[in-house]
């Protein structure tokens, strides 16, 4: 009996012992920023790496459009593997939801995150001639998917 009791003692605290790995279901996003001309030109660049696709990522991703305007439906980061969307549409650089879908592959990704100025989201009117607003993100987003 003695030994029924130990040997189930040990195999519990060896059971808690060994670690869970739990899998990162997010992507990293960083040198983002966004800039608004006063020609209502938008621009928007980010880089996205994607823990689950390592040979695709890290990939850039640039926008061109009219400011106040919806971008393309079809927008799509360089490595064509990501949708960019903005499922509020028109973007107004203060406050948008940034959507990214992983367009093909073994994992289906599909994540949102809000961004409004004052957070690390930073956003400055006028900053320079010909720039209406420019904003930026402070370091790396982590974008649940």
């Amino acid at each position: 009996m003695k030994f029924t009791v130990f040997s189930l003692l040990l195999s519990a605290s060896v059971a808690l012992a060994v670690p869970v790995v739990e899998r990162d279901s997010s992507i990293q996003i960083s040198d983002f920023w966004a800039r608004a001309s006063a020609g209502s030109s938008a621009t928007m660049h980010f880089v996205v790496t994607d823990p689950h696709y390592p040979d695709d990522t890290p990939t850039d991703c640039n926008l061109i459009w009219s400011y106040g305007s919806s971008p393309k439906e079809s927008a799509r980061c360089n490595n064509s593997q990501y949708y960019i969307r903005f499922p509020e549409d028109a973007v107004d650089f203060n406050r948008f939801t940034l959507e990214l879908e992983r367009v093909s592959g073994p994992i289906a990704e599909n994540g949102h995150v809000l961004l409004r100025s004052g957070t690390q989201w930073s956003c400055v009117d006028n900053p320079e001639s010909g720039v209406h607003l420019s904003c930026s993100y402070d370091g790396v987003l982590n974008m649940p998917m």
